[in-house]
């Protein structure tokens, strides 16, 4: 039999072999003195671990070591934004003097491109930005004569129903409206809640 593995000798301090298994094990303790004295340092280790007193972890342990691991971010003062800013400026130049060398131009070459491809990003954007404000003007535009539309409908319904039942209809739309926003409102809160 071969000398044993770490993870034997702990299954047969365990007492997990079966006879057989374990009859092998002690014919070759008995051949090996490697073994043996592995097993009764082992052996030893486990009852001294036996007879340590269960270890207790405070009941605030957890927000300890949660206050440790993110304490609250320092105030930033108004030199920390100027260094800040004083390091982005000093890597900008370095990079800007790196890429100078690196591709043989000039600076001011590459701060006239950098100039171009700054403006011509700005120019796409704005007209981006002018055209979602042109749709959104349009989609304000149809709504406000949808409503028109059904305001006038509204005008022409109302002109053949008396008073009275306006009012009914009025009220009864009115509390159709709160109790469908009450029932969407517990619509959601049962959700968070079986979220939870």
């Amino acid at each position: 039999m071969a000398c044993l593995n770490l993870e034997r000798l702990y299954s047969y301090l365990e007492g997990e072999f079966e006879a057989l298994e374990k009859k092998d094990f002690e014919a070759h303790l008995a051949s090996c003195p490697k073994c043996r004295d592995a097993v009764e340092e082992r052996r030893r280790l486990v009852e001294a671990v036996r007879t340590l007193p269960p270890f207790e972890v405070p009941a605030d342990f957890a927000q300890k070591i949660m206050d440790r691991i993110s304490p609250l971010p320092a105030k930033v003062t108004l030199f920390s934004w100027l260094a800040a800013a004083a390091a982005g400026l000093a890597t900008f130049v370095v990079m800007l003097t790196a890429a100078a060398l690196l591709t043989g131009h000039s600076l001011s070459h590459l701060l006239l491109g950098l100039s171009r491809f700054t403006w011509n990003n700005i120019q796409s954007l704005a007209f981006f930005l002018i055209k979602i404000a042109k749709y959104i003007l349009l989609v304000f535009k149809i709504l406000a004569q949808f409503s028109r539309e059904i305001i006038e409908g509204f005008k022409v319904l109302t002109s053949f129903i008396s008073p009275e039942v306006q009012m009914i209809f009025v009220c009864v739309t009115f509390i159709l409206i709160i109790a469908g926003g009450f029932l969407w409102s517990r619509k959601f809160s049962v959700e968070k809640d079986y979220e939870k």
